[in-house]
């Protein structure tokens, strides 16, 4: 019997990071390796998860070195019979947050339809749980949801950009398991969220009866929401140094906190392990210090 593993649908991307307007770079620039689920797909396989990420085939001299950098990172891949040109990112840091930004490249992530993820049912058939974030469509993502939910295995959903919280609940599905800002939560429910009390009320109207809404809270760390109305866990934040470090990684604190729960790790376990080793990335930004090797 084959054994089940984590089903991750998505994209990468190439991610070009600077200082100064788009158009007009300014240094320090970074080009790197990037999109929410390849950041989740490399964290997870270097926490032991071995995840499964199912993307779209990609078109151009870029396409081979796709391939030798998931195996590098130890990330299992299988195209999909839908060609694209490998998305590109580029955005605009201050203070390391992103304050501007250009994507090119939905395609690659609007081709992965629900009828051609029916043509691979099998793959689900064999998921101990499917993952994806708010940049696929919302129609795949309400298929998602769906084909998860039919299988009683979890589905889970990370929020990719402020702009894309209309797919928080892909046309009335709601996942398992959803991860996002306060800001983000906030344009969701299209009302100020003043203290943790309104934080918890509209998160658990995210996901599903028995899910999880897990919200980041910038230096006031993190709370996960239990849908079930019991008390919400909070983690506080990350600290450098004696202080808290208001960007965080939620791409990398999902990925470590969906790990540790495939163990199977209790939650609160899970979020103060996640949170530990989201403030070891942000110190040492390389997936291999997530190792368990390098704890």
């Amino acid at each position: 019997m084959t054994a089940k593993r984590p089903l991750l649908v998505g994209t990468v991307t190439l991610d070009y990071l600077h200082e100064g307007p788009i158009g007009r770079a300014l240094p320090p620039a970074t080009l790197r390796w990037g999109g929410v689920i390849h950041n989740v797909a490399c964290a997870m396989a270097a926490r032991g998860s071995n995840p499964l990420f199912l993307t779209a085939t990609y078109t151009g001299d870029l396409a081979p070195a796709v391939t030798g950098h998931l195996a590098a990172h130890g990330v299992d891949r299988l195209t999909l019979p839908v060609e694209a040109p490998l998305p590109l990112f580029e955005a605009q840091l201050i203070d390391g947050s992103v304050t501007d930004k250009h994507f090119v490249g939905q395609e690659a992530l609007d081709l992965l339809t629900p009828g051609l993820l029916d043509t691979r049912a099998d793959l689900f058939d064999n998921a101990s749980v499917v993952v994806a974030g708010t940049d696929s469509h919302p129609a795949t993502l309400a298929w998602l949801c769906t084909a998860a939910r039919d299988r009683d295995i979890p589905f889970w959903l990370l929020s990719a950009d402020p702009t894309e919280v209309h797919k928080l609940v892909p046309e009335g599905q709601h996942a398992t398991f959803v991860s996002l800002n306060a800001r983000e939560l906030s344009l969701w429910a299209g009302a100020d969220l003043p203290d943790h009390d309104a934080i918890a009320a509209a998160a658990r109207e995210l996901v599903t009866s028995g899910g999880h809404a897990l919200v980041t809270l910038g230096p006031q760390g993190a709370v996960l929401v239990p849908a079930d109305g019991t008390t919400p866990l909070h983690q506080p934040a990350p600290t450098i140094n004696g202080h808290p470090l208001t960007v965080g990684a939620g791409d990398i604190l999902f990925a470590c906190l969906l790990s540790a729960r495939l163990t199977p790790t209790p939650w609160p376990q899970a979020l103060r392990q996640a949170a530990t080793l989201t403030t070891t990335y942000l110190t040492t930004p390389a997936y291999t210090a997530l190792r368990p090797t390098a704890q």
